[in-house]
């Protein structure tokens, strides 16, 4: 048995930031419905109130503890076990696609979305995107935009 495809992937485990969708009605206006999200990837009550906090940018590891009543490190080994990477490391890719997405498909404030993925401030999102994309934030979102995806999707 290979325990590396026993792990979750962040694909598996992402809850998208995103609560409604962008159409047309019938004269051609831009309206948004509902989108499905699936809240609770892996069923497991802490494992999933983490990923929602992640989602919400509500990412302190020792709130989340407390709010469960336990340890931060808990929450850690949680982590381990469910995707065999280092806490870290897992809540780092989280955040990187939570600033792709929100970057991509809104027009968010740079300021909303630093405070959106968790990250904090305008400042500590120039110097995330400088260390993990080799840009800065506006620089990433024009890179990574593609024609009909500003405001396809929309955050509570």
């Amino acid at each position: 048995m290979d325990a590396k495809k026993d792990f979750h992937t962040l694909d598996d485990l992402y809850i998208s930031p995103f609560t409604s969708v962008r159409y047309y009605d019938d004269n051609g206006q831009p309206r948004y419905r509902p989108l499905e999200r699936n809240l609770y990837p892996t069923g497991i009550y802490a494992a999933d109130l983490l990923l929602q906090s992640l989602t919400l940018g509500h990412g302190s590891m020792s709130a989340i503890a407390n709010r469960l009543g336990c340890s931060s490190r808990d929450l850690s080994g949680l982590i381990r076990c469910l995707t065999g990477q280092p806490s870290d490391q897992f809540r780092t890719a989280y955040r990187k696609r939570l600033v792709t997405d929100l970057l991509r498909f809104t027009d968010l404030p740079l300021p909303d979305v630093a405070a959106r993925s968790g990250i904090g401030r305008k400042r500590n999102l120039h110097l995330f995107t400088n260390i993990h994309f080799g840009c800065t934030p506006d620089e990433l979102r024009q890179r990574i935009r593609k024609v009909g995806d500003s405001g396809r999707f929309s955050v509570e």
